[in-house]
């Protein structure tokens, strides 16, 4: 084992804000792909090598379907967060690693420098939304309770 990542001159807890950041996004990522599957199977075969945005764009297509009672609408704003969140992601993973005015190691998009509390606050919407999908995968999209969704493809 060489350590080579170790050379990295960011700060532990820096580095470690961006991984649970990253995992945050996955989880929900995959939460949402599991939605679209429920609404439509056949959809994680198509979705699983997709970009973001586009199983974001597919979820938002499944969920027209879908009627008005509360657990309904609470997908269906689950499912326009998650597109909204898709942009915060890409700001995330395509940032550009730099150096702070006061010396440490960050990323930067656009200029603005990723802090550890903006971070902290991703990972936290990342969870909120992603907490929100599985609800729907436990109940309204759950297989056993679920009434079948009118396929709009």
């Amino acid at each position: 084992m060489t350590h080579e990542r170790l050379l990295v001159p960011i700060s532990p807890d820096y580095a470690s804000a961006i991984g649970l950041a990253v995992y945050c996004f996955a989880r929900l990522e995959w939460h949402a792909i599991w939605c679209c599957e429920r609404i439509e199977p056949g959809s994680l075969n198509e979705l699983e090598d997709r970009t973001a945005g586009q199983v974001a764009d597919t979820l938002l297509h499944l969920v027209e379907g879908l009627g008005g009672s509360d657990e309904e609408q609470d997908l269906k704003d689950a499912a326009a967060d998650f597109r909204a969140l898709v942009g915060t992601r890409n700001n995330l993973v395509h940032a550009k690693p730099g150096t702070s005015i006061d010396g440490e190691q960050a990323l930067y998009r656009h200029g603005d420098q990723w802090l550890l509390s903006e971070l902290a606050s991703v990972a936290d919407a990342f969870a909120r939304c992603s907490t929100r999908l599985n609800r729907a995968l436990q109940g309204l999209l759950d297989g056993e309770k679920r009434k079948p969704v009118p396929n709009k493809r």
